[in-house]
C-alpha cells in the first residue's frame, strides 16, 4: 500500500470538483482578465481590451466570441470590473458593446474609464448600468452593495510610484459574491506597503478567499509580505504575466495564471511559510 501524506490528501480535497463547487472558481481569460464564478454569481475583471503591447496575453477570439454570444461558461455575467483605463485592461468600445447587449450587467470602473465610454455614441443607452468610482490617493475605501455583490474599493497607485503614472486611477476591488466567496483584484498596483497599511481595518474586516495581484508582487521587496500578512487573503494567484513567463516568477514557486481558459478553485489554505 502506498503511503499518502496529510498534505497530499489536503491537496486532493482542495482541488477536487466538489471543493470548487463549494468555494467557487476562477477562469483566466488573458493578461489580468479573470472570470469568477460561484453558484448563480458570475463576474469578470479587466476582460475587454485591445492592446497586448506585444507582451501580454489577449483574450482569445473564441473566449471573446463566447462572452458576446452569452455561451457557457462565459454567460450571464452579473458585473464587469475595470481596474484602470489602460489599453491592456480596458477598451471602451468593447465594454459598451457588451453592456448594450446585456442590460442586466453592471459596470464598476474608475471615472477615467467611464468618461471614455460616455464619449462614445449611444452611451446614454447604458447609463443605468454604469457605476463610476472617483477616488483620490489616500481617500477612505468606498463600499457598495449592488446586484447582490458586496464591493469595497481602494485606490492604490499604479506600479511605478512615486515617479510615474501618478495620474492613473488604479482601483483595487474586493468583491463578495452572493454565495459568500470573496476575491480581490488589484489591477496594476504598486507593491509598496505604504499604500496598504492605512487600510488595515478594512483588510481585517473580511477574509479574502483568493487575491489576484500582478505577478511582480511575488518577487518585490514588500509584495510577499503584503500578500501573506497584510491583506488577509487565503491565497494569491498572480496575473499580468507576459506570454514569455519570466524565469524569476517561475523560481518563486507561487501560483499564477498564464494560459487562457485555465480554471482553478478558490479559497485554498494559506501556504505554510
Amino acid at each position: 500500500m502506498r503511503t499518502c501524506t496529510f498534505f497530499t490528501l489536503l491537496l486532493t480535497v482542495l482541488t477536487s470538483p466538489a471543493h470548487d463547487e463549494q468555494t467557487g472558481s476562477a477562469t483566466y481569460l488573458g493578461n489580468e482578465a479573470v472570470m469568477v464564478h460561484h453558484g448563480d454569481s458570475k463576474i469578470v475583471f479587466d476582460s475587454f481590451f485591445h492592446n497586448s503591447f506585444d507582451i501580454y496575453q489577449l483574450v482569445p477570439d473564441d473566449i471573446l466570441a463566447a462572452l458576446f454570444a452569452n455561451k457557457a461558461p462565459y454567460d450571464d455575467i452579473d458585473a464587469i470590473f475595470i481596474s484602470h483605463a489602460h489599453g491592456d485592461h480596458f477598451a471602451a468600445d468593447q465594454v459598451l458593446k457588451y453592456l448594450t447587449q446585456f442590460p442586466q450587467t453592471q459596470l464598476f470602473a474608475p471615472k477615467q474609464a467611464v468618461d471614455q465610454l460616455n464619449a462614445l455614441p449611444n452611451a446614454k443607452a447604458v447609463s443605468k448600468q454604469l457605476n463610476a468610482i472617483e477616488l483620490k490617493y489616500g481617500d477612505p475605501a468606498q463600499s457598495l452593495n449592488v446586484a447582490g455583490l458586496q464591493i469595497d474599493v481602494v485606490r492604490i497607485p499604479h506600479a511605478g510610484w512615486p515617479t510615474r503614472r501618478l495620474d492613473v486611477s488604479n482601483l483595487l476591488f474586493r468583491v463578495t459574491l452572493a454565495e459568500g466567496t470573496t476575491v480581490m483584484h488589484m489591477g496594476d498596483a504598486d507593491p509598496n506597503d505604504v499604500h496598504f497599511k492605512p487600510y488595515q481595518d478594512l483588510w481585517q474586516a473580511k477574509v479574502t478567499d483568493t487575491a489576484f495581484p500582478p505577478y511582480w508582487f511575488f518577487n518585490s521587496t514588500y509584495g510577499p509580505g503584503i500578500l501573506s500578512q497584510r491583506i488577509n487573503a487565503n491565497e494569491s494567484v498572480g496575473v499580468h504575466v507576459p506570454k514569455q513567463v519570466p524565469e524569476a516568477l517561475k523560481q518563486t514557486g507561487k501560483p499564477y495564471f498564464s494560459k487562457p481558459g485555465e480554471t482553478r478553485g478558490l479559497g485554498k489554505l494559506k501556504e505554510v511559510e
